[in-house]
């Protein structure tokens, strides 16, 4: 069996997930070589770090190579602007020499800015081909989340960082009925910020010092604080419909640890969460006592 790459996000990918877009040109630009991302036809050919793999681009990329060490002057390349990513159209080789060869920050380019529509849902069904394509989805996801939420990753203790698609769904229909309930109503007229700040500070903060005083981040690797918010949020809800009471988020924590934190195929695929609750259902009247 072949070892997986890491290889470059198909613009293709992300294309069919979006809903309106329209492309501007905003003219040539320099762009940071960091901000590459992806492609638009061969995000097969070259590793995220840009680095050719076939034979034949080898051979172009040491053509290039050459070229830009004589000072021939080459062409910007071209490429599509997502957020603040980028995905290149024409000058994959010269790209992967700047970066590669010259430890280039920045490179010019003929930049297309790609605005589009793209909203969450739990009904939104996704179409991608790559690892890689499902990473970018979320970022989209988390842009589209923080807009609704004015939750910034940049300004939070502990940014709201996820690994599955929808999480941010879950995150934000969770944040949408806080603010509707909270108190009476406290929130149900006041801006969206008051209300997401407010459930940050006072729900999502307090779980994750639980979470880090029992240590249960590293029962399950490659996953976030936020992951393990859900899936816990979910955990709860079952355990307090089986109860009859809200159980709270301390007993929650402590008991999915002490059941999942052995479980390995758990962190590979949590979709499968809902499947392994339903199998211990006879375990729950323990709690009930």
């Amino acid at each position: 069996m072949s070892e997986e790459r890491d290889i470059l996000v198909d613009f293709g990918s992300i294309e069919k997930n979006l809903q309106k877009y329209k492309i501007k040109n905003k003219g040539i630009q320099a762009i940071g070589t960091e901000k590459i991302v992806g492609s638009l036809n061969r995000y097969n050919d070259f590793s995220e770090n840009m680095l050719p793999y076939r034979g034949d681009s080898n051979m172009r990329f040491a053509n290039i190579e050459r070229a830009m060490l004589s000072g021939v002057n080459l062409p910007p390349i071209q490429v599509y602007q997502v957020l603040d990513s980028y995905f290149i159209i024409d000058g994959h080789h010269r790209a992967a020499v700047a970066r590669k060869v010259f430890n280039a920050e920045f490179i010019d380019a003929e930049v297309f800015e790609v605005k589009f529509e793209f909203d969450i849902s739990i009904i939104k069904n996704y179409s991608y081909d790559t690892e890689s394509a499902k990473d970018f989805l979320i970022k989209l996801e988390e842009n589209s989340f923080s807009s609704k939420t004015y939750l910034s990753n940049a300004v939070l203790k502990h940014p709201l960082k996820v690994t599955e698609l929808k999480s941010y769904v879950k995150l934000l229909d969770e944040i949408e009925h806080y603010k509707a309930g909270y108190n009476k109503g406290e929130f149900a007229k006041k801006h969206m910020i008051f209300a997401s700040y407010h459930w940050y500070e006072h729900s999502f903060l307090p779980s994750v010092s639980i979470m880090e005083e029992d240590d249960v981040l590293s029962g399950f690797p490659e996953r976030t604080y936020t992951d393990l918010y859900v899936w816990m949020q979910q955990h709860k809800y079952y355990l307090s419909q089986q109860a009859g009471r809200d159980v709270g988020f301390d007993f929650t924590a402590h008991d999915f640890v002490r059941k999942y934190k052995k479980v390995k195929p758990l962190y590979l695929i949590p979709s499968k969460i809902k499947d392994i609750l339903h199998g211990i259902k006879e375990r729950i009247e323990d709690f009930k006592e």
